[in-house]
């Protein structure tokens, strides 16, 4: 589930429940990112940007904070923007830092539209309006549903919501209860994905006929929930 992976990537990157792990947090938010995951997406940029689990990319976080940007993460706009303006990661563009700074700016970012103003003064007159024209052109992207949302039951999180606020810590003590009901040792249901849940999940998958990946999948959890009585 594409929406899990990004949400484990988050984790690995905080150390929150897990070891942090910038190499696993940064593999798992491509896996997502490729897959459609707008907060993956610009997670992933980020990473590249600082130069976490490495040197600094910026050309490659451009692609990525580009990416999101388009499908209306305002703060990839804003930081594309900056990027944009800068030279930084691409070549040097003040009608595309307007572009962005006001299309975040649309949206309320307040610092977008303070930095939107300050770059129209830097521009010619036919440039602002070439700039403005590519603001009023531009249109997000649509989302895909299934890579972006996760349903997990109201019993085990609260009501239904958006990816990124999912208490995954209750999520994995629920997941690790229903494994060690069903006589798979997760170890105490404490929240936390180490090596005794790993085991157990992969072994719960490989008793299903699941790819033995340790992972928490889609498939894992509706599998899980069938036999949570």
């Amino acid at each position: 589930m594409v929406p899990a992976e990004y949400r484990l990537a988050n984790l690995y990157e905080k150390g929150a429940g897990v070891q942090r792990d910038a190499a696993k947090a940064k593999a798992l938010y491509l896996k997502a990112a490729a897959a459609g995951n707008a907060s993956a997406i610009h997670n992933l940029a980020v990473m590249l940007a600082g130069g976490r689990d490495g040197a600094p990319d910026l050309a490659e976080a451009a692609k990525w904070f580009e990416k999101a940007a388009n499908l209306g993460v305002r703060d990839s706009q804003f930081n594309l923007a900056v990027l944009y303006a800068r030279g930084d990661g691409l070549a040097r563009n003040l009608e595309d830092s307007y572009k962005w700074f006001a299309i975040a700016a649309r949206d309320g970012d307040k610092d977008a539209a303070e930095k939107r103003d300050e770059i129209a003064k830097a521009l010619k007159p036919e440039e602002l309006s070439s700039a403005k024209a590519k603001v009023d052109a531009w249109k997000a992207q649509p989302l895909d549903a299934e890579a972006n949302t996760v349903e997990v039951p109201d019993a085990w999180v609260g009501p239904p919501t958006k990816t990124a606020t999912v208490d995954m810590t209750r999520a994995v003590r629920n997941i690790q209860a229903i494994l060690n009901n069903n006589g798979f040792d997760a170890g105490k249901p404490d929240g936390q994905v180490g090596q005794k849940t790993t085991a157990a999940i992969k072994a719960f998958q490989k008793s299903v006929g699941q790819e033995p990946t340790g992972e928490i999948t889609d498939g894992l959890v509706r599998e899980l929930l069938k036999r949570n009585s």
